[in-house]
């Protein structure tokens, strides 16, 4: 097990701190380590009727456009239940009635703390206060089937983690009961 002695922070900005460790390793030496941490972030699997909700947007740090599933980062006092929430408002203009955890991972354990935690949510209506989006945040939603879900992952529309996670969790569900 490695033991921090010592961290400084090197930068601190809305949505993320970056932060040099020192460790000291099980055999005495030390080490650095470089972490990422954030306060993490939600996601949705919104399905209705075999269809589920992925919202179309432009990626600026992949230089391309993407489907994914509603998200977004958990604000500081927020659960992760109530940040899926919101975002599926911001995002889709959607509450629901039924919501179950799927999972929750680490996005890259190797130099970050950042955790998604995905929900499932079913039974749609109107929300009683519609959000607006986030500023600079322009997303269309799109209601695809499985076979269209995973047409839109190898064409390279779904390439995030969080979506790609959730498409393979649907998978699974489906063939159980299919």
């Amino acid at each position: 097990m490695e033991t921090i002695e010592q961290r400084k922070q090197l930068y601190a900005g809305p949505i993320l701190t970056l932060s040099e460790l020192t460790v000291r390793l099980p055999d005495g030496t030390t080490a650095p380590r470089i972490l990422v941490h954030t306060t993490g972030a939600a996601g949705v699997l919104a399905l209705k009727q075999g269809r589920a909700l992925f919202v179309r947007q432009w990626r600026t740090p992949l230089g391309q456009e993407t489907l994914e599933v509603p998200a977004g980062k958990i604000e500081p006092g927020e659960t992760p239940l109530q940040a899926a929430k919101r975002e599926l408002n911001e995002e889709a203009q959607l509450a629901a009635e039924h919501w179950q955890p799927l999972t929750h991972f680490y996005q890259s354990a190797g130099f970050s703390d950042a955790q998604t935690h995905l929900f499932l949510a079913e039974d749609f209506h109107a929300p009683a206060q519609q959000r607006p989006q986030d500023v600079g945040e322009s997303v269309q939603g799109e209601w695809l089937s499985l076979q269209e879900a995973q047409a839109a992952q190898q064409a390279g529309l779904i390439c995030d983690a969080k979506t790609t996670l959730a498409v393979a969790l649907w998978a699974l569900e489906e063939a159980k009961h299919g």
